[in-house]
């Protein structure tokens, strides 16, 4: 898909513009020095998923990336729910982001102003297949003593991309990143969870985004008294596990079949269940994942 071709209304600048008048200049600075921050929100039935957790999300990394953002949670979700009936979303992403403007062309940000722009399209997931493959990467994810890995930002995703390019000459849907430490952390835009034993491991949150379909799925487990422990792992965990998924929300909850030359079992009872309970949850399209513990 070619997004610069993108039809409908995009909100740029405190205004809904056609898609192809909201633009911006080619020495933007976040464009030349990865100073933005961005979500991916889907939408089910007309209606933003979990809308509220990602707008905080987006706000916290705007701080941590020290951008002046000011628009409140209610603010963003008007501007959401405009959007999805300007552009007729059914079933679609929402791509919020905060960037600086063209005023400096240099790592100083004292003369930039604060940009936000969200857009809207329809969309299916990530992965067009039932189960993916995954490679290893040789490209480590940072922790957060070397980058603020709680922000979802552009730069955080380098080696994601990088990973990605590298898997287009392989046979491989995705790979999994390891830390600067060899520890599992997740894939190129997804978190990873196995079974092992009736138990749901995943990774601590230092290398990684804690996404928020991954605290879906912990929440998930919880409220179906599902043993889950998060740690730091080696690939051989994973690689003798019953099963494994990754979780997103444009993939939603991906099973994945081979690791390298590994098959992984795809029969597991435990990750059924998580399908099943976070299908229930789209049906119901929650606002926030507080919620999913009063069900």
């Amino acid at each position: 898909m070619d997004f610069s071709k993108l039809r409908g209304i995009i909100y740029l600048n405190n205004k809904f513009l056609p898609s192809k008048k909201a633009q911006i200049h080619i020495l933007n600075h976040s464009l030349h020095f990865a100073s933005s921050v961005f979500e991916g929100i889907a939408v089910y039935n007309k209606k933003a998923f979990l809308s509220d957790d990602h707008f905080k999300r987006l706000i916290n990394s705007s701080k941590l990336l020290k951008l002046s953002f000011n628009k409140k949670l209610n603010e963003l979700n008007k501007i959401a729910d405009i959007l999805i009936k300007k552009n007729k979303i059914i079933d679609g992403y929402l791509r919020p982001i905060v960037f600086r403007s063209s005023n400096s062309m240099s790592p100083d940000t004292e003369e930039c102003s604060t940009k936000f722009a969200m857009a809207a399209w329809q969309w299916g997931t990530l992965f067009k297949k039932k189960y993916i493959s995954l490679d290893i990467s040789k490209w480590p994810k940072l922790s957060e003593k070397e980058f603020p890995i709680a922000a979802k930002s552009s730069g955080s995703y380098q080696a994601s991309v990088i990973s990605k390019a590298e898997l287009n000459r392989k046979k491989f849907d995705d790979c999994i990143m390891l830390d600067l430490k060899g520890y599992i952390a997740e894939s190129t835009a997804c978190n990873i969870f196995w079974i092992k034993k009736n138990i749901i491991y995943t990774p601590k949150t230092h290398s990684i985004l804690n996404g928020i379909t991954r605290r879906a799925v912990i929440e998930i487990a919880k409220k179906n008294k599902i043993k889950l422990v998060q740690g730091d792992y080696r690939l051989k965990d994973i690689m003798t596990s019953d099963g494994v998924f990754l979780t997103g929300t444009a993939a939603e909850i991906q099973q994945v079949n081979k690791i390298k030359n590994k098959i992984v079992g795809t029969e597991s009872l435990i990750i059924k269940r998580v399908v099943s309970e976070y299908k229930e949850l789209l049906k119901k399209n929650l606002k926030s994942l507080n919620q999913i513990s009063k069900l």
